[in-house]
């Protein structure tokens, strides 16, 4: 690979991004976690907000995760932030608010994994730990002309031998930025710009015009539909909302929701509760994709006749924009 090439053409040609002309960890840590699942185009507002209101780590540790929850809210996947906050505190109280420059101290805080790590440490600290994400895998599959399957673990690592061999012979806080960028920019996954490329020449999907067929990926599995009776539940100048202890979308309020077809059925079992509602408007549908499933929801909107044992919570609807809530069910108009 033509190294001193990949770094004079990210040089000239990188996007403009807020957390790319840095070297601060904590904010290139930020810009990481956030990335994660999530586009560029709609990390860029959050990532300046979230900056501006935790300008430093120390900051951010003395935050809440109901707050957090709410100051990320639609970005999706929360447990990242979760553990974000959780090693916020662990770099405040244990590092004294510095952000650790040893791969076995960042890969220890929670949240952290291989490919995060790598990439703080090699763009804040221009250490040479590899940072493999789906832009390098697709960039060096494609390179390389790897035929092997990218969603086994075994075949990525082989990448990641690759990826390690090649930044230990660059400037590594150039390299790492470089191929993310190549592969985000230029060796898209449908219609790569290959002109456009300075590992072109050397290439060998380009060079054998197959890169429609890197990287090998195995199917997935088609997402799995969920059929939900949901609830807006209305009781003076309120609404009742359900704090969800579920691993998805864990901490974010919703309203109460149970998986089923039937309102009748629901109201059943709620009646089993000593609950009794009244419901006062026609069905609404709505639908929620998630990467692995799909909420098909029956929404209704009730009056509370009896409360009877339940995990409601009552937001008062000069509170209901407030709390931090699922973005499956914020987009539900409330007709209050």
């Amino acid at each position: 690979m033509d190294i001193k090439k990949l770094e004079a053409w990210y040089l000239k040609n990188h996007r403009k991004l807020s957390f790319r002309d840095t070297l601060n960890p904590y904010y290139i840590w930020v810009s990481e976690i956030m990335l994660q699942q999530t586009q560029v185009e709609a990390v860029l507002p959050y990532f300046n907000k979230f900056i501006q209101k935790y300008p430093t780590v120390e900051d951010l540790s003395k935050t809440t995760e109901d707050i957090l929850h709410k100051d990320v809210e639609g970005l999706g996947y929360y447990r990242r932030f979760r553990n974000m906050l959780k090693a916020a505190i662990i770099i405040t109280e244990k590092h004294h608010g510095k952000f650790p420059e040893t791969y076995q101290e960042v890969i220890d805080l929670p949240g952290i994994g291989k490919y995060t790590a790598g990439a703080i440490l090699s763009i804040a600290y221009n250490k040479p730990y590899s940072a493999l994400d789906g832009n390098v895998i697709r960039v060096l599959s494609r390179y390389l002309g790897n035929d092997q399957d990218m969603r086994i673990e075994k075949n990525k690592r082989v990448l990641d031998q690759a990826n390690q061999s090649y930044i230990e012979q660059s400037t590594p806080r150039i390299y790492t930025q470089a191929m993310m960028e190549l592969g985000a920019t230029v060796c898209r996954p449908k219609n790569p710009k290959c002109e456009q490329c300075p590992l072109a020449e050397h290439c060998f999907a380009y060079n054998n015009n197959s890169t429609e067929q890197y990287p090998v990926l195995s199917k997935l599995k088609d997402k799995t539909e969920i059929e939900y009776v949901t609830l807006i539940i209305h009781d003076f100048d309120g609404i009742y909302l359900r704090k969800r202890t579920e691993d998805l979308l864990f901490g974010m309020y919703e309203y109460p929701q149970y998986e089923s077809s039937s309102i009748q059925q629901v109201l059943t079992s709620l009646e089993d509760q000593g609950i009794m509602l009244d419901i006062i408007s026609d069905e609404e549908s709505y639908k929620h994709v998630f990467t692995h499933m799909i909420w098909m929801m029956k929404v209704y909107h009730a009056r509370l006749i009896k409360k009877g044992v339940n995990d409601w919570q009552f937001i008062h609807e000069s509170e209901i924009n407030h709390v931090p809530m699922a973005i499956a069910h914020r987009k539900i108009i409330i007709k209050l």
